[in-house]
């Protein structure tokens, strides 16, 4: 993740401004995240269509699988951010790796979760899961009561979308040719008025899925931005850039300093204080004023109670109650059906829990469980053992004693982090920093092998980003030890 290359202004921003941020990246890309969207999404409503399913259980089937519709858009919008482009075929060349992971756990008991949209970039671009997806969720999640509001709010617009396409497709149809009113539509709807019902839906949540993920998206990048200060960080490499280090400098800073705080600590006199008039004051006030960071003016909205409406008259008894047995039925079917995906979704937990914890009960499986593949890149850094030298320990020394210190250091780094991950089977994910792999390293019961790794990645540490050059004889003996502790493959 390059900063220098990211496409939005950083700054620090409220979770409803990064709410708006969201906003903005759907309207500048909207019709590639509504393209993504469909592409996903139209697919599946095919399918459903030619089962021998009731049209309602079909839409509630396609408004159920909405977490398999959005990673994508999510995927495309993160590179995007950072400035790559990338087109829908490679996105959905992708769609095994973007959408698969934990898509169960998704469409069970994580559906109904508020802040899905939130903490959607915790799974499809982190890859975390398990409990220290639970403890990213918990930090990140602090502020979650905007991504709340978020999803209420989609949904309600959603509805509004959806019965307003209704509305304007009915008013455009001529009076003599239309076969249904509002009430035997939404109580006894014929096949017609169901597919209907069932293409408004699909378009309405179409147009709000774009704005819904990348609103989630938004906030995802103003908490990061909070928590890890990436304007700060950016702030500093781009005065960095413009303003190299000079010798002397910071000695000349400090004594003009110290004669500034000296002199406004002595009196003044009178006769060398400047006299500012009122209008030139006044002057001075109103073109500070004119910068875009003063002279903002806000709108604010709030509800007001003026009282009681007049009592309307009185309706028909028996209508209202039929009005009401209707309502009830329907809402007795739904409430069912939500029972048995409830129902679904607890034996499916328990089958799942079963599988994953016969160990541990005492029951043998039907096999050993097949280890995960090892990642072949971790934080940029290629890690397969065939992209390496023979002697990684040697060709580094090498590199160091030529003066190639940043280019030995990472290699001798990158050597250290393949064996830590193929020798040792450690446990590290593609998204992990510095700091994660040197806990993941802890956990091993090599005290000899923890130690190295910790020395090498300080000394990568402080070379790679406070840019602080480590002694080349450290550096060296760095390269000596690191066959105490790994073997060199000389297959590779």
């Amino acid at each position: 993740m390059d900063l220098n290359k990211i496409a939005i202004r950083l700054r620090p921003r409220s979770s409803w401004e990064g709410m708006d941020l969201g906003f903005a990246m759907a309207r500048e890309w909207f019709l590639n995240l509504w393209l993504l969207w469909l592409c996903s999404a139209l697919p599946v409503m095919l399918l459903l269509t030619l089962l021998p399913l009731p049209l309602w259980l079909a839409g509630v089937i396609m408004w159920w699988l909405k977490p398999a519709y959005e990673p994508p858009l999510l995927f495309w919008m993160s590179r995007r951010v950072f400035s790559e482009e990338v087109t829908l075929s490679a996105v959905f060349k992708e769609w095994t790796r973007i959408v698969l992971p934990q898509l169960f756990a998704s469409l069970t008991w994580r559906r109904l979760t508020l802040s899905r949209s939130f903490f959607m970039p915790v799974v499809v671009l982190e890859g975390l899961k398990g409990a220290r997806r639970t403890k990213r969720i918990s930090v990140l999640g602090k502020t979650s009561n905007v991504s709340v509001w978020l999803t209420s709010v989609g949904l309600h617009f959603e509805v509004i979308l959806q019965f307003g396409l209704l509305g304007l497709i009915l008013a455009l149809i001529p009076e003599d040719l239309l076969w249904v009113d509002w009430q035997s539509y939404l109580f006894k709807p014929d096949p017609v008025s169901e597919w209907l019902h069932h293409l408004s839906a699909l378009a309405a949540m179409s147009l709000i899925a774009p704005f819904y993920v990348a609103a989630g998206f938004g906030l995802y990048l103003t908490r990061r931005s909070q928590l890890e200060a990436w304007d700060l960080e950016l702030g500093l490499r781009q005065l960095a850039q413009r303003h190299p280090p000079r010798p002397g400098v910071a000695g000349k800073v400090v004594v003009a300093c110290l004669a500034l705080l000296f002199s406004g600590m002595a009196p003044l006199d009178s006769s060398q204080a400047m006299e500012i008039s009122r209008a030139e004051s006044q002057s001075l006030i109103e073109e500070v004023l004119k910068d875009e960071a003063f002279g903002q003016e806000r709108e604010r909205h709030y509800w007001k109670y003026i009282g009681d409406d007049e009592d309307s008259p009185e309706e028909s008894d028996s209508a209202f109650l039929q009005w009401l047995e209707d309502i009830a039925e329907h809402i007795a079917a739904l409430g069912e059906f939500l029972l048995w995906i409830l129902v679904a979704g607890v034996l499916a937990f328990l089958v799942y829990w079963y599988f994953q914890n016969r160990g541990m009960l005492g029951i043998s499986g039907f096999g050993k469980q097949k280890r995960g593949e090892p990642p072949r890149v971790v934080a940029g850094l290629d890690l397969r053992p065939e992209s390496l030298p023979d002697d990684p320990a040697s060709t580094s020394a090498r590199l160091i004693e030529q003066d190639k210190i940043r280019d030995g250091l990472g290699l001798l780094y990158r050597a250290t982090l393949s064996q830590l991950v193929h020798a040792y089977a450690l446990p590290i994910h593609e998204g992990a920093t510095e700091g994660e792999c040197l806990n993941q390293s802890q956990t091993l019961a090599q005290p000899g092998i923890s130690n190295y790794f910790a020395e090498l990645t300080a000394a990568w540490q402080q070379l790679a980003y406070a840019h602080h050059r480590p002694e080349k004889a450290h550096l060296l003996e760095l390269c000596r030890s690191w066959g105490n502790h790994f073997e060199v493959d000389h297959a590779g």
